[in-house]
């Protein structure tokens, strides 16, 4: 696909990346130098004046990381940068971090315990108003990460439009999405096994997802409704100024109708999170047994 974008004047620039995404320029600049990589991408842009060229990861939403690059981009290339950023509800966000660093093995508390670790992650505005300090308002588009809004439910569209390329003409797949949710109990049981074993999850995390194991995928299985609301209500001073600032032509920053008071809390009885726990068992060990080949040591 990447072949395709080239050659239809889109760069998904190659310095800085592996695989997928840019993580490997947040992971620098968190523990050394990232100038070095910076420039690389620089010359890499410069190569190719006529492409745009694309940046992407979830790890660049960090003050360090704006200043990190205002510092090392010239004047000249920080005045033709657009800066995209999809805001995921914080309830969400937080439920979709504590499972990363859950089935990581990187932490072993609770969701309630992680969200009081993770509080002060959840207000956007001081990341935004760094990136729009540096670079410029005009450069920032800020949209909620709300499929429902999206072109067809496709945020590679919805990106694709703010950038000004056609999907059709790129030759962007519509595929389903891949990076599923896995449930509470399988990020359990992966960071277990992160924990005490050699067994390389990753393999896992692919087979469950592609086998779609039944009750493997779940989400809003951390927060009962009753948290979230809570979550969302001591954002709610920030996700006004956000909006406000940065996406004014929206009514309301985030959905959260799911969140009314007609949706009480439904905490899982015994008998269902004896089933889900049976179910991540099974699709764990089935991964394993796909993935894995037995050795006595």
């Amino acid at each position: 696909m990447h072949k395709e974008l080239y050659a239809n004047g889109v760069n998904f620039v190659q310095a800085g990346r592996k695989r997928a995404a840019h993580n490997q320029m947040a992971v620098v600049e968190r523990n050394g130098d990232v100038a070095p990589l910076i420039h690389d991408v620089m010359h890499e842009i410069d190569r190719q004046p006529d492409h745009v060229h694309v940046l992407s990861s979830e790890m660049f939403f960090r003050t360090s990381l704006a200043d990190a690059f205002a510092k090392q981009f010239s004047e000249e290339f920080k005045h033709r940068i657009r800066i995209v950023a999809y805001l995921r509800r914080q309830d969400k966000f937080l439920e979709a971090m504590f499972k990363q660093a859950l089935k990581n093995g990187r932490f072993r508390g609770t969701p309630q315990q992680y969200w009081t670790r993770r509080d002060n992650a959840v207000h956007y505005s001081e990341v935004l108003d760094a990136y729009s300090e540096l670079f410029g308002k005009d450069s920032m588009i800020v949209r909620p990460f709300e499929r429902s809004a999206f072109p067809d439910g496709d945020i590679v569209k919805d990106f694709a439009g703010h950038i000004g390329v056609d999907t059709q003409v790129t030759g962007m797949p519509d595929t389903p999405p891949s990076n599923l949710t896995l449930s509470y109990e399988v990020s359990h049981l992966l960071g277990v096994l992160n924990r005490t074993t050699d067994i390389n999850t990753r393999y896992l995390i692919r087979e469950i997802s592609r086998h779609n194991t039944r009750g493997a995928v779940r989400s809003s299985d951390c927060y009962v409704t009753s948290e979230r609301r809570e979550i969302m209500q001591s954002c709610e001073e920030d996700n006004s100024y956000v909006r406000k600032t940065y996406c004014s032509d929206l009514s309301e920053l985030f959905d959260m109708s799911d969140l009314t008071g007609e949706n009480d809390d439904h905490p899982a009885s015994e008998s269902e999170r004896l089933e889900r726990l049976q179910q991540a068992t099974y699709a764990v060990l089935r991964a394993i047994g796909k993935t894995h080949k037995t050795r006595v040591r």
